[in-house]
């Protein structure tokens, strides 16, 4: 027991001792207080490299002369003590990652002259709460405050143009954030998480909006577009494309428990109703064209109509609608992708309808409630794991449900569907009617045959007529002999 104590004492000595000296990147650095340095070809001082262990910091404008720009890629990335960080006025540039996992780190002074930043930034600065980005940027930086779960606010200058990808990913305490009016572009994910953020307005300047940017934002109850913007629109704070024709975004956190898309919306956006729980009801009316991922974890509706004319149900379009217990789908439908009703566990019976010639790829998988799917006799594919099968988490095996059945007629694809998966269903193969069609067609066949054959020697028994008038053999019983 004892070494085993003095093994962790040394070991924990050495953790510290490491943290003491700082990391470098080659043999050319140079040292100046808690930092190493290096001078770029044209005289200027890169930072690179950071003690560890520093609690404060504060970066000269000038080293031996040279005046200190630029900080390096990760130069204090993973500095975990770092409180404070001061910045001169000479800096214009700022690395990868530079500040990433400073998770003590709580502010910090951005200089006005900065140019350019990398992407990851403050990835990670969990006790950051508030940032002043600098007028001279264009563009913030991909996932520039990644996590940043303390982040109150950023004040974003006019002359931003650019919101890159995830840069306020999961930025849980950011309770708002004002876009200025030189936004044209707000990157995938870029608000992804943000679960403080209750309304948000887009500049007229705003035409190109990512994927997902709004998911999880599960207090976002309102959204609104500028009257000059010639893309967006906002209805009641639900945002649609400028025509109409597109619904783009529902808040989450929308009060009311039912919604109809307004007459002239012909098209659902990939998430966009993405976590409304409030929902219970919904009225598709005119939308028939649908992205994925649509009522994704909407998980108090309980029936839904899907409108004539739609041809595709999305990829995990009811995925996680845990209370759905009654689907109306079209004539006119023909896929049902993947993961469509993936985990849908109030679905005890479901009816696809004639037509329909493909289910994807785990459509139905999940359903522990199903016990008979009706399926069409239209059916070309059906993609691994469709139907009949559970799993208890992603870490064990599927499994059957029990008493399912997948009710069909005759077909060879779903046929064989079973048979591979060992479920119980209730038609057979066509190949097997053929088969029975064709012994059918054999049988009257060789019936035929028998009959003609028959028919054929009482033919040959039949005498031929001779002179005389005769016949027959036999003289009809009501007919008298003439004389010649």
């Amino acid at each position: 027991m004892m070494k085993k104590k003095l093994a962790f004492f040394i070991a924990a000595a050495m953790s510290l001792a490491a943290c003491a000296v700082p990391v470098y990147a080659d043999e050319s650095e140079l040292m100046y207080e808690d930092l190493n340095y290096e001078i770029a070809d044209d005289g200027h001082v890169i930072i690179t490299n950071c003690y560890q262990s520093a609690e404060t910091c504060r970066i000269p404008e000038e080293i031996d002369g040279a005046p200190v720009t630029e900080i390096a890629d990760s130069a204090f990335s993973e500095c975990y003590f770092l409180t404070k960080l001061t910045l001169p006025e000479s800096i214009t540039k700022i690395g990868r990652q530079a500040f990433s996992a400073c998770t003590a780190l709580e502010s910090i002074y951005l200089p006005a002259e900065i140019e350019y930043m990398g992407a990851g930034v403050f990835d990670g600065c969990t006790a950051l709460k508030a940032v002043d980005i600098p007028a001279g940027l264009t563009e913030l930086p991909e996932a520039s405050f990644y996590e940043c779960s303390d982040l109150e606010r950023v004040s974003l200058p006019e002359g931003i143009e650019v919101i890159e990808p995830e840069s306020f990913y999961k930025c849980s305490s950011l309770s708002g954030i004002t876009l200025p009016e030189s936004v044209t572009s707000i990157g995938d994910y870029a608000f992804q998480g943000c679960s403080s953020i209750k309304s948000i307005a887009l500049p007229a300047e705003t035409v190109n909006l990512g994927k997902y940017i709004f998911q999880d934002c599960v207090s976002l109850s309102d959204i609104e577009a500028d009257e000059q913007n010639e893309m967006f629109c906002d209805k009641d704070g639900v945002l649609f494309t400028k025509d109409g024709a597109t619904l783009v975004r529902y808040p989450e956190a929308k009060e009311g428990t039912s919604y109809k898309v307004p007459d002239g919306c012909t098209s659902l956006a990939n998430g966009c109703f993405v976590d409304a729980v409030s929902l219970k009801e919904i009225d598709m009316n005119q939308a028939v064209m649908y992205g994925m991922d649509i009522f994704f974890r909407c998980t108090g509706i309980e029936e839904i109509t899907v409108p004539e004319g739609a041809v595709d149900i999305s990829a995990s379009m009811f995925a996680y609608c845990s209370s759905l217990k009654n689907v109306q789908l079209p004539s006119t439908l023909k896929n049902i992708n993947q993961y469509a009703f993936y985990t849908c566990a109030a679905l005890e019976e479901f009816t696809v309808p004639e037509g329909v010639e493909k289910i994807g790829a785990y459509a139905f998988f999940n359903c522990i409630g199903l016990k008979k799917l009706r399926l069409p006799d239209s059916i070309t594919e059906l993609g691994d794991g469709a139907m009949g099968y559970y799993a208890e988490s992603e870490d064990t095996e599927p499994q059957k449900l029990p008493n399912f059945v997948a009710e069909y007629g005759h077909n060879d694809v779903i046929y064989e569907f079973t048979k591979l998966y060992e479920l119980e269903g209730t038609g057979r193969g066509d190949s097997d009617i053929w088969k029975w069609i064709a012994v059918g067609a054999g049988a009257i066949v060789l019936a035929g045959a028998v009959v003609l054959i028959v028919v054929h020697r009482r033919k040959a028994m039949i005498p031929k007529p001779v002179k005389g008038g005769r016949t027959g053999s036999v003289t009809k019983p009501d007919q008298k002999k003439k004389k010649g």
